[in-house]
């Protein structure tokens, strides 16, 4: 009951720092950034919650210059770090993915009010048979249902909703970067593999408040963290390091995709013959492009995600899979139009990070 009401606490008081926040109008278009700034982001993305003096001496830089930097990217939405559960979701609980036809002069006022579910930690307008693609996590099948006719279904303009429900991740989000760091910076950030999480690894309920408030910010230090929830500071630090070293939280830096150099989304939708999926899917993952490859129950077996530099490369990519994978039969595609959220983060038109709606299955 303690860690329901912090978690209910927590969510009431971002939700009010949102609404409570006035429109504003996105900055002009913000210039690629530099090397440095790119390097930085590429170590976050290797180590999100390595100390500044690790980062510093990757890169060749003062610790004090790193996090001036990174305080810059931050505060200016180009970069952030977020944190998020891990195989649990989809081994326990329910990953999915759902798309959304709509009167197309309703998409903008069907995203709008979407936009605040914390349980849809994802929107894209995309191109294709379909409007709106969500990526969503809920406590079970049943809470998919739900939101599919209850919270999705029902809204005014939305004529038709398919979900594709995640039954293996082979790759997500917090595996793609930059590729700007050489191997020796890799390795100093990443040390050998450790223990890998196991499947057996989930949260417990006094550990959601921690969950919910490293999603807004997966860099938050014990003391902040301590003060968000309620917890001790050395609660905290046990907590927080068993969930890290388990696998149950995953921390994931992220880029304004504006900026990032891979400003072109792509989902493929394929079939691969059962016997294959898992070889070809382990493979597909490994693609430097790839940041979403997933196993799908749906009326196609595998679900393939990749941020790529132009429109043509969607295209060079998708014939690379065809030529490597004979048994992958690509069935549809979409293009990213638009990406108002991801990952409970708000985005304007160039991906830049303007506000957060806590990520919270249990809703």
């Amino acid at each position: 009951m303690i860690s329901q009401n912090l978690s209910r606490r927590f969510i009431q008081s971002q939700k009010m720092k949102h609404f409570a926040e006035p429109p504003t109008t996105s900055p002009p278009r913000t210039n690629l950034l530099d090397e440095t700034d790119l390097a930085l982001v590429n170590a976050l993305q290797a180590a999100p919650r390595a100390s500044w003096t690790l980062v510093g001496q990757a890169l060749g830089i003062s610790a004090v210059t790193a996090a001036r930097r990174w305080e810059r990217l931050r505060s200016s939405g180009l970069a952030w770090v977020t944190a998020y559960g891990g195989p649990f979701v989809q081994q326990v609980n329910c990953a999915a993915f759902v798309e959304v036809d709509c009167v197309p002069s309703q998409v903008p006022a069907v995203t709008e009010r979407l936009v605040h579910d914390p349980r849809i930690t994802g929107i894209e307008h995309v191109s294709g048979g379909t409007d709106l693609f969500l990526t969503v996590m809920v406590a079970d099948l049943t809470a998919l249902s739900r939101l599919a006719v209850d919270a999705i279904g029902a809204q005014e303009g939305v004529t038709a909703t398919r979900s594709m429900i995640a039954t293996h991740l082979f790759a997500e989000g917090s595996r793609w970067d930059l590729r700007s760091l050489d191997p020796g910076q890799r390795g100093l950030l990443r040390p050998a593999d450790g223990t890998a999480p196991t499947a057996a690894a989930t949260l417990a309920p006094e550990d959601r408040p921690l969950l919910l408030a490293l999603g807004k910010d997966g860099r938050l230090g014990y003391g902040e963290l301590a003060e968000l929830t309620g917890m001790s500071e050395s609660t905290v630090r046990r907590r927080v390091t068993r969930l890290l070293r388990e696998g149950s939280l995953v921390p994931r830096c992220e880029i304004a995709h504006g900026v990032s150099g891979f400003p072109v989304f792509v989902h493929y939708l394929a079939n691969v013959p059962s016997a294959d999926l898992a070889r070809v899917g382990a493979s597909i993952a490994a693609a430097s492009e790839v940041r979403l490859c997933a196993a799908i129950a749906a009326g196609h077996s595998l679900l393939i995600t990749a941020w790529v530099r132009s429109v043509p490369d969607t295209r060079r990519l998708e014939a690379h899979l065809a030529e490597r994978f004979p048994e992958l039969t690509i069935e549809d595609r979409r293009l990213t139009l638009a990406n108002p959220k991801r990952m409970g983060h708000l985005l304007d038109a160039e991906g830049r990070n303007t506000g957060f709606v806590p990520m919270d299955m249990w809703a």
